[in-house]
């Protein structure tokens, strides 16, 4: 099994309906992958100077799965429709369980 963290920080000038957008997406995505087991999806409810504003929990079977996720037709729109418009920041491991 292979959990995949994903912190993510906003630009400021992001838009409550841009990131409405973007946590479809990421929901969407996750629903309907099917390398995805499990997930979940939250916004920070803490402040501080090293916090992010999201953060993605998915669970994979595997690296294999984990790498078809990332290279698939869906993850890369995800991308190009949504992260790389909103995303200051992005910090990411992948840790065996």
């Amino acid at each position: 099994m292979l959990r995949h963290i994903v912190l993510v920080s906003f630009k400021p000038e992001a838009t409550e309906p841009q990131l409405a957008a973007w946590r479809a997406a990421v929901t969407n995505l996750c629903e309907t992958s099917e390398e995805v087991l499990s997930f979940t999806l939250g916004t920070n409810v803490g402040s501080g100077p090293n916090h992010h504003d999201a953060a993605l929990v998915a669970d994979f079977a595997d690296m294999e799965a984990f790498r078809r996720y990332v290279s698939s037709d869906g993850h890369k729109a995800y991308v190009e429709d949504h992260a790389k418009h909103l995303t200051a920041k992005l910090s990411a491991i992948q840790h065996e369980m």
